[in-house]
């Protein structure tokens, strides 16, 4: 009940202080999430000193049943202030960049200058590291408390803080002197949630180079002052802005039921705006990339329209899309809550289509960064690997299923099949497993949390087959959303959905499926290893005995025992269906358990198996190496095929590296 009272005590104060809004209605008639961090921010930017100094007031409930003693903060910030945080200890070159030879202008810190409670007592705080022993790492602070905070209680807290941006690093930051990306910026509260066991505990992990995003949901009311020449974007709403007699625009800005708040600022942004249903979408676009803005536009608007029919409906009024210039292109390729931002070149050629995929790869972390938004931090796949799955099936329903990354000249490459590419073409399929926390990879996580994950999600959808898959990703979706499942979550609505449906078809166990993709280094490659004809003839040699003993001549029936093996070089167990093309035009179809190194299957007849083929429809899609899965009397080389989809990956590489460093 106490908990309930806090939200409305909060939604009616909010209503109160509703301005008429020019852009669109940022104000839910009802919550979508439990809205238990909410903040209000006042800021001012200092462009020349590259500085923000701001007061926050957070108010923060304790959903918890346990009785807490202090507060914990996101100040991710601090990761850019000397090579010593934990974040930097990992890396000496970021997009390009060596962070080595950075001057001591170029880094950036975040410093609480007061910290107050409601009662208007100073609080003392200190940096920890929970993750690891780096003393000198600053991204996460405890702050004592001065009263007990009981379960369902309200803690109100005002501070007063500075900022200092550091020349773009890691997404944020400033570029020359007018170019700003403002991510991670503001002290934000670590979450006190569940884990796995059950129990609850801080979440404040520290900034590691691998991880992203988990926070709660709460309500932001931002007001950011900047010299008038700034063009701004941000997550959330523009409800209003107000000219000051200094030269000076304080743009109000409200969003709600949001985990994050991320904004930009730059002088040469053009504008441009558009709408899809309830959506009111902007572009912040530089003038030399306005010949592509109606592309992006239509990207997002695709992707509504998609995840709308297979997911469930995008709940907010807004979207703020960001295209950086140039000299801010480190700032792109992410995602925050309501406000993306992409990453091109002028006159991006039609035909390639990347800028499209990395648009609506950056919007579909709306549902699941966003909305589900499940832990980043320790389970990445959650998000990552769903979004590159649906950035795969949006770009092949709206722009081509064999040519939606590009078509040159007939040379065309579609997005399933470069992600599929990207885990498959890994020197060591078994180095690393998808499910576990980012700092914990042995590598790069792109091609395994990314590229396996959203490979393997395409294998679950073709063998269920699309409407009981969609079936099943809605009610997950509509089951979690606001909510911050877990991994267990998801295997829990899987089988409710999918389990009876694989057993029934396939014989398949789900869990055994899931787990091998999930927590296990095994790859799937199957192959056909062996195909022989072998003459039947009729009886040959001495039969009977003593007196009745008869030699009989052997002679061709023309029959033939056609013997076939498949074989599993992978360690990988999962039902298969094979199809054997007899010369006489027929087929005979067989399904194969997967267990084991091999299966022979032997057939008698007059004709001959001519050709052999696995998995003919291509539904197990993380199968490593499809050249194998098929075999001809009459062998056809294929091997062209191998390189052709090995020259499509370094061209995407090559354009995807382009984007990266400069």
């Amino acid at each position: 009940m106490r908990l309930a009272l806090n939200i409305l005590f909060l939604t009616v104060g909010i209503l109160f202080q509703i301005e008429s809004f020019a852009q669109c209605d940022p104000y839910f008639k009802n919550p979508h999430s439990i809205r238990n961090a909410n903040y209000e921010i006042n800021l001012q930017l200092d462009h020349e000193k590259k500085k923000i100094l701001a007061t926050e007031q957070l108010i923060w409930i304790n959903t918890s049943p346990d009785t807490l003693n202090e507060m914990r903060f996101y100040m991710y910030l601090n990761s850019f202030k000397n090579m010593e945080s934990t974040f930097m200890k990992s890396a000496n070159n970021i997009f390009g960049q060596d962070i080595t030879k950075r001057t001591s202008d170029t880094w950036g810190w975040i410093d609480i200058t007061k910290l107050i409670d409601s009662n208007g007592s100073s609080l003392e705080y200190r940096y920890i590291q929970p993750s690891d022993d780096n003393t000198e790492d600053q991204s996460i602070l405890s702050v004592a408390l001065k009263e007990e905070l009981l379960p369902n209680d309200t803690l109100i807290l005002n501070m007063n803080f500075e900022a200092k941006m550091p020349k773009t690093i890691a997404r944020m930051g400033y570029a020359k002197d007018d170019f700003f990306m403002f991510v991670h910026w503001f002290p934000q509260a670590c979450p006190y949630v569940t884990k796995a066991d059950g129990t609850w505990a801080w979440n404040s992990h520290q900034a590691h180079r691998r991880t992203e995003f988990f926070a709660d949901f709460g309500n932001y009311d931002v007001k950011i002052t900047t010299d008038k020449k700034f063009i701004l974007g941000a997550s959330g709403c523009l409800v209003s802005q107000i000219e000051n007699s200094d030269n000076t625009i304080t743009s109000h800005y409200h969003g709600e039921d949001l985990i994050d708040f991320a904004w930009t600022a730059y002088p040469s942004y053009e504008v441009m705006e558009d709408q899809w249903k309830h959506v009111y979408i902007r572009l912040l676009i530089p003038g030399e990339h306005c010949t592509h803005g109606q592309r992006l536009i239509q990207a997002v608007k695709n992707s509504l329209e998609y995840f709308e029919k297979h997911v469930g409906e995008y709940p907010y009024t807004y979207l703020t899309m960001v295209d950086p210039p140039m000299k801010g292109l480190r700032s792109g390729f992410m995602e925050y809550p309501t406000f993306i931002t992409g990453g091109s070149f002028y006159a991006w050629p039609s035909n390639i289509r990347s800028i499209e995929s990395l648009m609506i790869h950056e919007f579909s972390h709306q549902y699941f960064m966003g909305m589900v938004a499940s832990n980043e931090k320790e389970e990445a796949w959650l998000d990552e690997g769903f979004v590159t799955f649906y950035e795969d099936c949006i770009m092949e329903e709206y722009y081509g299923k064999d040519q939606s990354l590009f078509n040159i000249c007939g040379y065309a490459a579609n997005n399933s099949s470069f992600t599929r590419n990207e885990y498959t073409s890994l020197d060591n399929l078994s180095l690393d497993i998808i499910n576990q926390p980012g700092w914990k990879s042995k590598g790069d996580t792109k091609p395994i949390v990314y590229a396996k994950t959203a490979t393997m999600l395409q294998t679950l959808k073709r063998l269920a087959g699309e409407e009981a898959f969609d079936k099943m990703m809605k009610n997950y979706f509509n089951r979690w959303k606001f909510k911050h499942p877990k991994s267990q979550d998801f295997y829990a609505v899987a089988n409710e959905y999918l389990t009876d449906l694989l057993e029934s078809k396939y014989g398949m166990d789900l869990n055994s499926f899931l787990d091998q993709s999930l927590n296990t280094t095994r790859y799937c490659d199957f192959k056909v290893g062996q195909l022989r004809h072998i003459p039947i003839k009729s009886k040959h040699g001495w039969f009977g005995n003593q007196d009745k003993i008869k030699y009989q001549e052997g002679k061709k029936t023309g029959h033939f025992l056609s013997k076939v093996r498949i074989e599993q070089l992978g360690t990988f167990e999962i039902p298969v269906e094979i199809e054997f093309y007899l010369d006489n035009g027929n087929v005979i179809k067989e399904i194969w358990n997967g267990k084991g190194r091999s299966k022979d299957f032997v057939f008698e007849g007059p004709s001959k198996v001519k050709s052999v083929h696995i998995d003919p429809e291509q539904k197990i899609f993380i199968d490593v190496d499809l050249n194998n899965n098929s075999y001809f009397s009459n062998p056809i080389d294929l091997s062209i095929k191998k390189y052709s989809a090995k020259a499509i990956y370094w061209f995407q590489n090559a354009l995807q590296t382009v984007g990266f460093l400069f």
